[in-house]
């Protein structure tokens, strides 16, 4: 076994004990519904999505869509449940998808995945109830960039045909995303924003996971970066989440600098920017803390301005 598939073998352990402590010591969001689909009938068990609603609301809702985080190597449909739940309870639709995962494939099957739930939708959307027309896309840490890439995806032909994938009907009005990761030629950031010194091995590991045994070589690979595939994509409203104390809190920043300068071009309807220092905290907050740690105040001031944000996205 390479040394990257036991690097990823030891994080969905670790991850996996962690994330299982954390997840028995809450109460999950009350008064939701939740229904499982598989949304491509190939026996895979990670294409499969779960939609939740408030419970007893009937009709169509506005439709938020999450793609989970996990460093591209973890997690499944299950694992953003609690947020999707305090979501959903505020009225709103919301399918959370899994998608096959590093070392089985590589970047371009996680974008085909992550398409294909979104067409599944639109497919059903009738029976699911969900307003495909009034759509909030989010994402946290991995899940950040997958669903950042998906929307350039879905609003450059160029991109959809070099991913192989056709964009659902589907208008996504925000995109919302909880400290990401989308320089992914540049995983291990420095203090300025640049890549970190004695990274290379790590970013090569991490590459030839992504990519494939030649990275270069991958159609896709210089289209895999947001600095990459946002060129020439005008983008709706976006919402940047973010804190000091988070350890890839460096490509949010950067992230925010890229989009307050699509802003000004006319290339991003709006940007918000919610970014917590150190100083301002009420308790240390963590990467993805308003994922993993819905209850808390803290996270359910930013989801709330998030939903907020989207409900403008909406009116405007």
């Amino acid at each position: 076994m390479c040394i990257g598939k036991l690097a990823v073998a030891y994080m969905r352990w670790d991850t996996g004990r962690h994330d299982r402590a954390r997840i028995a010591s809450q109460t999950p969001p009350p008064g939701v519904s939740v229904r499982e689909y598989v949304y491509l009938d190939d026996g895979d068990p990670m294409h499969k999505l779960n939609v939740y609603r408030p419970e007893g609301e009937s009709g169509t809702l506005p439709l938020i869509v999450n793609v989970h985080g996990g460093a591209w190597a973890y997690g499944d449909k299950d694992l953003n449940a609690y947020y999707c739940m305090y979501l959903a309870s505020k009225g709103f639709c919301v399918v959370g998808m899994g998608y096959r995962l590093m070392p089985d494939v590589t970047l371009k099957e996680q974008v085909q995945d992550v398409i294909a739930s979104m067409g599944f939708i639109c497919d059903h959307k009738e029976e699911l109830g969900a307003d495909v027309g009034r759509v909030m896309l989010s994402g946290d840490s991995a899940g950040g960039h997958l669903s950042s890439l998906a929307l350039s995806v879905m609003l450059s032909p160029e991109l959809a045909a070099r991913y192989g994938v056709t964009p659902p009907d589907m208008t996504v009005r925000c995109l919302v995303m909880s400290h990401p990761v989308c320089e992914v030629h540049s995983v291990l950031l420095d203090a300025e924003g640049k890549p970190a010194k004695g990274g290379g091995a790590v970013q090569r590991v991490f590459e030839k996971l992504m990519f494939g045994a030649h990275p270069r070589d991958n159609d896709i690979y210089d289209f895999s970066a947001f600095t990459q595939y946002s060129r020439g994509v005008r983008f709706p409203y976006v919402m940047l989440i973010g804190c000091e104390r988070d350890v890839y809190s460096r490509h949010s920043l950067l992230l925010s600098d890229l989009f307050a300068e699509l802003e000004r071009e006319g290339r991003c309807e709006k940007f918000l920017f919610d970014f917590v220092p150190a100083a301002e905290e009420t308790r240390k907050l963590r990467h993805v803390y308003n994922i993993v740690r819905y209850e808390w105040e803290e996270s359910k001031r930013v989801n709330d301005l998030s939903l907020g944000f989207f409900v403008k996205s909406i009116s405007d």
